[in-house]
């Protein structure tokens, strides 16, 4: 209350200065005015009005009345200089200080690599030649430990593979800077005397376009850096708004902001591990500008929330603004899994294949959109399938426990897929059911063999 009080005291002296130098001596009040221009209540009533309707100093008070006031008691400046020295800080939607933050949990990153050829001919020789390159993407810091020097990155794994090269696979000169670093990256020697710290990969797997890395023993590097803090991926609506903040074209950490176009859908990349094969990524879209070198960054909500790491844009020449994240629900799945299987991906498979059936929207209470789908086992289940003799076709799933963790109800057909790649050799996962009889059940089917998983690497 104080803060606004000072405020409008000044502008009263500063009001009536225009009329009469006395005026100021005789310091009339603000709740004066306010009673001239028709407030019925004591002063004590007065000062409560200006509080907002959260409790905080002039939160809903209407400025342009009291501007509006101002000016009938002999105010002659612009609106925009009341509110100055009123001292009220206006909201213009402008989020720095959660930008500020969201920054400092984003890296640049830097790979190198090299390639030998042979070069000369018959009359002068042959001999070998290396070149060296490098990649340029992004990362986001999900663990840290400041005291110790430690952080955990996520990215894309395409930021540090690379298939061409000598290596043929993943780069081992990997560094990350921190906004702000000095960036002296050579591609041959790693960092030259600048702020670079050096990256261990820890795992991953192309065909979820995710790989993690560790950074230890830099503690004046990182500082001043932070942790993202992650959402809930599922909860996102269409129509959000977002800021993507990457390394676009390896030029530095830059800021975009958008909104969210499409919160999941899928697209078809290739992959670049030489194979010439198509791999399928669930993603939300963005219209955010997203650019080469954005890969492995992060996609932020307007709370400063992470809700994505970008991964892809779409460069046909007839196509603008759709850019693509990772959403980061299933990435936190993943990342876990990694580590708990030793650098790949182990993800349970019940061995059926899953037809949508029906699909429909509403607006929520919380005026957000909210798509729900209904889907049914498609096939007989074989054998050697872990679902054999639990899953039939056409029954509907409904819901799923692993454990005795929290029971899920199933609103999206993806949820079932993000799930599994939390089970562990030995969980027991539950499956709510609506058989063919229209009767709704619990069957149980324990991942006690390795035959039930899937590695990705």
């Amino acid at each position: 209350m104080k803060k606004v009080l000072r405020g409008i005291t000044a502008t009263v002296c500063a009001i009536l200065t225009a009329t009469t130098f006395v005026a100021c001596q005789k310091e009339i009040s603000a709740y004066e005015i306010a009673v001239k221009n028709g407030f019925v209540g004591t002063e004590a009533e007065w000062l409560a009005s200006l509080h907002g309707a959260n409790g905080e100093d002039g939160e809903d008070m209407d400025v342009q009345k009291l501007y509006q006031a101002a000016k009938e008691n002999g105010y002659q400046g612009e609106f925009l200089d009341f509110i100055k020295e009123l001292n009220i800080q206006v909201n213009e939607d402008n989020a720095v200080p959660t930008i500020a933050k969201n920054v400092m949990s984003v890296v640049s990153i830097y790979c190198g690599f090299s390639k030998t050829q042979q070069v000369g001919g018959f009359w002068n020789g042959t001999k070998n030649e290396t070149t060296y390159y490098a990649s340029a993407g992004a990362g986001v810091i999900i663990d840290l430990n400041k005291q110790a020097g430690n952080a955990w990155i996520v990215t894309n794994y395409h930021v540090i593979y690379d298939a061409s090269g000598d290596v043929k696979g993943i780069s081992d000169n990997i560094y990350a800077y921190t906004y702000g670093a000095l960036n002296l990256f050579d591609p041959e020697k790693g960092d030259v005397n600048g702020d670079g710290m050096k990256a261990t990969y820890v795992g991953g797997a192309m065909d979820y376009d995710i790989a993690l890395l560790k950074v230890e023993g830099k503690v004046e590097e990182l500082a001043s850096a932070e942790v993202a803090t992650p959402a809930d991926s599922d909860e996102v609506s269409i129509g959000e708004k977002v800021f993507a903040i990457g390394n676009p074209d390896g030029a530095g950490i830059a800021v975009t902001e958008g909104v969210i176009s499409v919160e999941s859908e899928y697209i078809e990349m290739s992959a670049t591990d030489g194979a010439h094969r198509a791999v399928d990524y669930r993603v939300m879209r963005t219209d955010a500008a997203i650019n080469h070198g954005n890969s492995g960054g992060a996609l932020f909500n307007a709370k400063g929330e992470l809700i994505g790491i970008t991964n892809a844009k779409n460069v046909n020449d007839e196509v603008d603004n759709m850019g693509y994240a990772l959403p980061i629900t299933p990435v936190k799945y993943l990342c876990q899994n990694i580590v708990d299987n030793g650098g790949v991906v182990k993800r349970a498979m019940l061995g059926v294949k899953v037809s949508t059936v029906s699909s429909s929207a509403k607006i929520g209470a919380d005026g957000k959109i909210r798509i729900t789908e209904e889907f049914t086992v498609a096939d007989a289940v074989s054998i050697k399938d872990a679902a054999y003799g639990k899953l039939n076709a056409g029954d509907v799933l409904l819901g799923m426990q692993i454990n005795d963790g929290e029971r899920v109800r199933f609103t999206r057909q993806y949820q079932l897929s993000d799930m599994l790649l939390t089970v562990r050799k030995g969980d027991v996962v539950k499956l709510t059911i609506r058989n063919l009889d229209g009767m709704e059940t619990t069957v149980e089917i324990r991942f006690d063999k390795d035959a039930y998983f899937t590695t990705y690497a």
